[in-house]
């Protein structure tokens, strides 16, 4: 179920003071950072609130069962659908939860979890 906009923002804001409340401590403990340490930091933080971002936008996605179902690259028959299944994947932005159809087909036993 796609949230409304409130809830998104309500969502990223308790992201943002939980990235906001982890530098403010870093800051504490590194009274003389170098450039190094400025980096990473950065980075860090970056990474937690885009990570944030693409596991909300990838769980609002609406289109999770294509109907029909997506054809064999083996054989070209109508692969069938074998239920949700969750992985995790390894995105730019980090790893994020990806949950959606995954199909099988019964002659090849080749299986897939769309969109790739």
């Amino acid at each position: 179920m796609k949230r409304s906009k409130e809830e998104k923002r309500t969502r990223l804001m308790a992201k943002a003071e939980e990235v906001i409340e982890e530098y403010l401590d870093w800051e504490e403990d590194h009274r003389r950072p170098d450039m190094t340490d400025i980096e990473e930091i950065a980075l860090r933080l970056r990474k937690a609130i885009g990570q944030e971002i693409a596991q909300m936008t990838v769980e609002d996605q609406e289109e999770r069962v294509p109907v029909p179902g997506p054809k064999c690259p083996q054989c070209e028959k109508e692969m069938h659908y074998k239920g949700e299944r969750k992985v995790d994947v390894e995105s730019r932005v980090g790893q994020i939860k990806v949950e959606r159809g995954y199909y099988s087909c019964p002659k090849c036993k080749e299986s897939i979890f769309p969109p790739g």
